[in-house]
């Protein structure tokens, strides 16, 4: 009997040991991360992935005044809730109000997420109406779009190998004046498409001169490394006269994980 009840209590635990091994192999889903910025993040680069969620808590002068987004994007952020609290941290000290936005990464990208005070020079802190970070969204084997404004001028951005990339620029429709990208010396990132002119207004009618319009240059990530995009606004009737102005952008390919 005192046998039959050892035996009994061997296959007990040899069950019980196999069922565990069996949970432990199977996999759990990966938890979304929440992502928080406040005013001392401005310009700053963020990395999510789809799924996350991200918070931006910005400084304001009352609860009543709040922020707003200078365009929306969809297919990658979706705007979830906005409310104003008092007291809130926003990354300033002594702010009178916050107002906190909540975002989720639904699809993959890259783009310049820009906000602007909803009363204009009511603002408060040292950003004066301004709030800007470039969001890059990954998904595991999927290779993304990177879309950067002249508001990125001076900044980096991470892109993977695959991924493409636009840089979308100002432009004054009928001037003598044209973006030149300069050559590039690595083979990190080419060249795939010549600059396209995107009229702002009324695309299906041709750009009036003087009137705004952007220009846009393709690239892709071709291998991992690092190097700087730069583009001179020139006046193509004359090769001698200084450029009006620049655009620059670190970019970075990281190897690719293992």
């Amino acid at each position: 009997m005192k046998l039959i009840s050892l035996i009994a209590a061997a296959f007990l635990r040899c069950t019980l040991l196999l069922l565990l091994g069996v949970v432990l192999l199977i996999p759990t889903p990966a938890q979304a991360d929440i992502v928080t910025l406040t005013a001392a993040d401005n310009g700053k680069q963020v990395q999510l992935n789809v799924g996350d969620q991200l918070i931006v808590r910005l400084p304001t002068i009352s609860p009543r005044f709040g922020w707003r987004l200078t365009q929306t994007y969809p297919g990658q952020l979706t705007v979830t809730t906005t409310h104003s609290l008092p007291g809130l941290s926003s990354g300033v000290p002594g702010a009178p109000a916050t107002f906190e936005i909540h975002f989720q990464a639904v699809g993959t990208g890259g783009l310049d997420l820009a906000l602007i005070s909803a009363q204009p020079g009511t603002g408060y802190s040292s950003l004066g109406g301004f709030f800007r970070v470039f969001v890059t969204i990954d998904k595991p084997g999927v290779a993304k779009n990177v879309n950067v404004t002249e508001y990125g001028n001076h900044s980096s951005v991470k892109v993977n190998k695959g991924d493409q990339l636009a840089i979308r620029l100002d432009n004054t429709a009928g001037s003598q004046y044209q973006w030149e990208v300069m050559p590039l010396a690595d083979n990190v990132i080419q060249l795939i498409q010549p600059p396209t002119p995107q009229p702002a207004k009324k695309p299906k009618k041709k750009a009036k001169a003087g009137s705004e319009e952007d220009v846009t240059f393709q690239f892709q990530a071709l291998n991992p490394g690092k190097t700087t995009l730069r583009f001179l606004y020139r006046n193509a009737a004359n090769n001698e006269a200084p450029p009006k102005r620049d655009f620059e952008l670190e970019v970075e390919v990281p190897e690719p994980p293992k």
